[in-house]
């Protein structure tokens, strides 16, 4: 991959003259007739990501001196694009295990279809040492005594009403979504590229971060990793569940659309990602990230 270019914050950050009645004008409260403009929009309280009026784009780098400017389109994501601190954000790649996705289990078209992109970010991650996280089925005979019903009841009903998480699957495949089985491993294309700086996290429920003693919440806790990508399958279940948690315990949420997947139909894809991008963070795609540039501000 060509090596990315680097801008110059005074660059982004000169020329942002103020009209009076562009979007981020306000009214001071001392006056009627003097507006005052301002270039950005704080969102959020003590710890705010900062909205540029003049580029529509979002800074939720918090201050980093180093960023990452990924582009967007905003008639289909509802935003420009925003800036990242690389050194606390993490790729999380879901549930990409042979069970999912390897054609002996199933016919998961777009999940095949998401490798490639996957593996394009991967590169571009470690480029600019964004962590990488898996985060996979790797279930015990603990998580099934205690594994709620619904749970249960839903890989049952793909499996066979008396079968399910835990069964002994044929051909030496071990018992469904165990961990170190060959059905919970990586898919092959994948677990080639892993790094030995990777993490590997177990989860037992469709979200990783389901609850705060969830392996990866306390990772992302105790790191103070601040910016989440999500990679994986299915994107409606594990890879939304994840989401929704991350972004209801208030971490930055970006989707990786084609690094997505779902054999749920009822257009399940385009409404997690319409979700998303209006709601609970940003969409973008893995040509967005490849090509994003390395921000350095001057001191």
């Amino acid at each position: 991959m060509a090596a990315h270019p680097r801008l110059d914050m005074r660059f982004l950050n000169s020329n942002l003259g103020c009209a009076s009645g562009t979007v981020g004008d306000t009214f001071r409260p001392d006056s009627k007739d003097i507006i005052t403009c301002t270039t950005t929009i704080p969102f959020g309280g003590t710890d705010p990501w900062l909205y540029n009026t003049h580029t529509k784009q979002f800074d939720i780098s918090r201050g980093s001196s180093r960023k990452l400017l990924i582009a967007s389109d905003e008639h289909l994501y509802n935003h420009r694009g925003f800036l990242v601190d690389p050194s606390k954000t993490v790729l999380i790649v879901i549930d990409m295990q042979n069970y999912f996705i390897h054609p002996t289990y199933r016919n998961h078209a777009t999940g095949l279809a998401a490798v490639d992109p996957i593996l394009s970010v991967l590169e571009r991650c470690r480029q600019d040492n964004v962590q990488v996280a898996w985060l996979n089925w790797g279930i015990t005979n603990g998580d099934l005594a205690v594994q709620p019903p619904a749970v249960q009841r839903g890989f049952s009903k793909a499996l066979g009403w008396h079968i399910g998480l835990g069964v002994e699957l044929p051909d030496g495949q071990g018992r469904c979504l165990f961990k170190g089985t060959q059905n919970a491993d990586l898919y092959a294309p994948l677990k080639g590229a892993v790094q030995g700086e990777d993490l590997f996290f177990d989860k037992n429920r469709m979200s990783g971060l389901w609850s705060t003693e969830e392996p990866l919440h306390r990772y992302l806790r105790e790191t103070g990793k601040k910016t989440l990508l999500f990679a994986g399958v299915n994107t409606d279940q594990c890879v939304f569940g994840t989401l929704s948690d991350a972004y209801h315990f208030g971490w930055d949420c970006i989707l990786l659309g084609d690094c997505t997947g779902t054999m749920t139909e009822r257009r399940a894809q385009e409404l997690v990602e319409h979700n998303v991008a209006t709601n609970m963070g940003f969409v973008i795609d893995s040509k967005a990230l490849c090509e994003s540039q390395l921000v350095i501000e001057a001191v």
